[in-house]
């Protein structure tokens, strides 16, 4: 499924929800956590935004549930990053701050990098700008001690998105150059392209012109080479403005075809992506109803054990009491009526703990006070009628006379 989800999403979907179904056979949660991500990230991958959200807060509920603060991280970032792209920006920050709060707390210095990086790109797009600076400033001096140079890299291209909107060109530019060469290092060709358009564009706003024209150049070709079609856009029409000004009327009629191109490439990727998300929908109904067929047939056997032990404790009840008129030893009677009675009480414990779940609404102090009360009772009440019940059994018409054992209990 994760070799898969770059070219075949569709494929990628199928092969994590084989897994997701292995995974719920054989009771393993690393391995349902890990499927549903992959679930997730076929939607997400296809521009399914609300059904790659639902299995992301799928996957988070497990990592709830469980010790793994590093999983639980990445699970906060996920959702994060889906709720960015449907620019939801209050969320998205709430989201990184809890992935940034596990960090934190459990000192996974690596996945922190990434939420102040990513708290600074959330701020600077929701144009709160002096929080994108400090966070963005964050992420600087943590890739730096860590010596991360892409993270360098992106930090420094952050830095110039946010000078340019507070309209400081010049600090702009040099933090734009600057990211440049630790991109090129790592071969982080998006974010490069993203730093030759802000080139670009803060050329532009200084009046050198031939300048923005080499960067929107730089940009237009790796955008283009590389398949970033919405970059590629954003270069097309910085280059068509261009030669538009200056009346170069040939160069302008260019890179107007070329942005009507680039729109169509977007629109038909669009078009293909909504028919994948139909496939992958159906692929995901069909899959989830195997699901709760599966889950159906647990319930079934659960539903069918508990009937069993049901029936079985008044048979062993009964059976005592046949026992009782026969001339077995008293210890034997005496044990079968203690197993029946530890039995019935025992099930009526297993049945009302969902109900004690419910009512607690899954809270520990509650459940364990509620619990403990019940215990308390159950226990009171199984003594007294073990100490009559073994008198009834050991007193058949004075045939078996009660042991020294139980007269002093």
């Amino acid at each position: 499924a994760q070799l898969y989800q770059e070219n075949r999403p569709d494929t990628a979907l199928l092969m994590a929800q084989e897994a997701n179904l292995l995974a719920l056979k054989i009771h393993n949660i690393e391995g349902q956590s890990r499927s549903l991500n992959q679930i997730a990230n076929a939607f997400n991958r296809v521009g399914n935004y609300p059904l790659a959200l639902e299995y992301y807060i799928r996957k988070l509920k497990i990592e709830e549930g469980r010790n793994n603060p590093e999983n639980l991280a990445i699970a906060y970032m996920n959702i994060a990053t889906v709720l960015l792209y449907q620019q939801e920006y209050r969320n998205a920050l709430n989201y990184t701050f809890l992935a940034d709060e596990v960090a934190v707390k459990n000192h996974i210095w690596r996945l922190r990098k990434y939420s102040l990086l990513n708290l600074g790109d959330i701020y600077e797009k929701f144009n709160k700008l002096d929080s994108a600076m400090y966070y963005t400033n964050l992420a600087y001096d943590a890739s730096k001690d860590a010596g991360d140079v892409n993270m360098k890299g992106a930090s420094l291209n952050n830095f110039a998105n946010i000078l340019y909107k507070f309209g400081d060109t010049e600090l702009a530019l040099k933090n734009y150059r600057k990211a440049i060469p630790f991109l090129l290092i790592t071969g982080d060709d998006e974010v490069v392209t993203e730093s030759y358009i802000g080139l670009a564009k803060t050329f532009f706003r200084k009046g050198a012109e031939d300048s923005a024209l080499n960067y929107g150049r730089k940009a237009y070709n790796l955008s283009k080479s590389d398949g970033f079609l919405s970059k590629n856009l954003e270069a097309t029409i910085l280059l068509r403005n261009y030669f538009d000004k200056h009346a170069r009327i040939d160069s302008a009629y260019k890179y107007q075809n070329e942005m009507q191109l680039v729109k169509d490439s977007i629109n038909s990727g669009e078009k293909i992506k909504l028919v994948q998300q139909m496939a992958l929908t159906e692929q995901v109904r069909e899959k989830d109803l195997a699901e709760k067929r599966f889950q159906d047939q647990l319930n079934r056997n659960k539903i069918l054990q508990y009937i069993g032990i049901g029936v079985l404790i008044p048979i062993i009840f009964l059976f005592t009491l046949y026992l009782r008129k026969r001339k077995i030893k008293p210890r034997a009677v005496e044990f079968l009526g203690l197993i029946s009675l530890l039995m019935f009480f025992e099930y009526i414990t297993v049945l009302l703990h969902p109900v004690v779940l419910e009512v607690t609404y899954d809270l520990p102090l509650f459940e364990v006070i509620i619990s403990s009360v019940i215990a308390a009772m159950l226990t009171r009440t199984h003594h007294s009628v073990e100490n009559w019940f073994l008198k009834r059994l050991t007193h058949s018409d004075g045939a078996h006379p009660i042991s020294k054992t139980n007269q002093n209990k």
